[in-house]
């Protein structure tokens, strides 16, 4: 009997042990999960905070990247992130900082969230109507961190992008600076890859994005779609092209030779050498006086006599008058073309407030007003006759709808205002020039 009761004591003394056991490996593993966790999050906030000159980060919008990427200069503090840019909205001055709240903190992973509004942003996730945004993320999953480089994915849209800290001896001005100036020294949007002055491929520049280029065949039979971010010396692919078996991704701009250079091992002889585009038109081209004929909505086709006269040479004129209002726009010197981006204009008859919405997008006047403008809807001209003159707008996206809406508000306050509807919708504007034969 003695060794029966021994046997079941010893069994029942084993369970409390083994249960002990399993209790306390549980709390373990609870507690260190959770360690892990506060100890990613302290470790990433140590990284990012712990930079001299702050980060740059390539900002890429747009579902699989498909909008292009600006450059993020950030520097956090634990609690506060200061972040300029080399583009903005209307308002904003390439390189002036702005100042927001972030947090470091651990979801199901950790993140970086910046939670209170930055204008530089969160103008790309911000709502536009109709429930839509560029595709912006301000939420990041943190992939990894080290103190060269930290690997972000964009919570929503699932954009990876890279995080690396500044150099020490570069003001942010200088960094902002030098990326301007590559834009707007390659100012071209087409360019044929070549090798040995063989041509590989051709690279036109997308309009309505903010760096993206379609990549042609050379026979034109195959497009394929490339985002990419200017660089303080060039350019670079969001991720490596390959052409004839080589991988492609930095280029650095020659100035002197017009092109960039390809500076990955193995393919510096590959360069994207910019060409003008068939019928290409200079800045004095335009100006003159037209025949506008307008297909209005309410009242069917007119015409009327206009005039697209310099605003500021080399890149804006006024277009005067359609319905009697008087229009800017752009010379897009990389297209040669015109572009009549929406805009707030006034009545040459009246004091209320109106805003020019091209492509017949809703009348948010000040979500567009809140977007750079290589990203608002607009309208650009499509050449028809080259003798007389002759183009129509569309919009300068797909180049499909042709059709231009003036809203009506209540004050030129259009974010605070109240849209009173629309004062009249042109579904089409076509521009022949006068006496071009003599």
């Amino acid at each position: 009997m003695k060794k029966y009761l021994s046997i079941y004591t010893l069994l029942a003394l084993a369970c409390i042990v083994l249960q002990s056991c399993l209790f306390s490996e549980e709390e373990i593993f609870d507690e260190s999960s959770a360690n892990r966790a506060t100890a990613d999050v302290i470790k990433c906030q140590e990284i990012l905070k712990d930079v001299p000159n702050g980060w740059k980060l390539e900002y890429y919008i747009g579902s699989n990247y498909s909008a292009g990427a600006v450059t993020l200069l950030m520097k956090f503090d634990g609690k506060q992130v200061e972040m300029a840019s080399e583009t903005g909205a209307e308002s904003y001055k390439p390189g002036t900082i702005i100042t927001s709240l972030y947090q470091v903190k651990s979801e199901q992973s950790t993140m970086l969230t910046f939670d209170s509004y930055n204008p530089l942003i969160h103008m790309f996730s911000g709502p536009l109507g109709l429930n839509m945004n560029l595709g912006g993320d301000y939420e990041f999953i943190i992939m990894s961190a080290t103190p060269d480089k930290v690997i972000l994915q964009g919570k929503k849209y699932k954009n990876i992008m890279e995080m690396t800290p500044m150099p020490k001896d570069i003001p942010w001005r200088i960094q902002i600076e030098d990326i301007i100036n590559i834009e707007k020294d390659a100012f071209l949007n087409t360019y044929r890859m070549e090798k040995g002055g063989q041509v590989l491929n051709y690279f036109i520049r997308n309009n309505g994005t903010m760096a993206t280029f379609s990549a042609y065949s050379t026979d034109y039979s195959i497009t394929r779609s490339l985002p990419y971010i200017y660089t303080e010396k060039g350019l670079k692919l969001q991720s490596p092209y390959n052409v004839n078996g080589l991988e492609i991704q930095n280029f650095k701009w020659d100035r002197k030779s017009r092109l960039f250079v390809c500076t990955d091992a193995g393919a510096t002889d590959i360069v994207l050498k910019e060409y003008y585009p068939e019928n290409y038109l200079q800045y004095e081209d335009y100006i003159g006086t037209y025949t506008a004929t307008i297909d209005d909505y309410d009242e069917g086709p007119t015409s009327q006599s206009v005039t697209i006269s310099p605003k500021v040479r080399g890149e804006s004129y006024t277009l005067k008058s359609i319905g009697g209002f008087n229009f800017t726009l752009q010379y897009d010197k990389a297209s040669g073309k015109l572009v009549l981006d929406s805009q707030s204009i006034s009545s040459t008859s009246s004091s209320s407030y109106y805003f020019a919405c091209a492509a017949g997008v809703e009348g948010y006047a000040h979500t567009e007003l809140s977007l750079p403008s290589r990203l608002r809807n607009g309208l650009v001209n499509v050449t028809t006759n080259s003798n007389p003159f002759t183009f129509y707008f569309a919009d300068k996206a797909s180049q499909e709808n042709t059709s231009l809406i003036i809203w009506a508000y209540s004050s030129d306050e259009y974010s605070t205002s109240g849209l009173m509807g629309y004062w009249s919708w042109y579904n089409s504007i076509l521009m022949v020039k006068e006496n071009e034969g003599n």
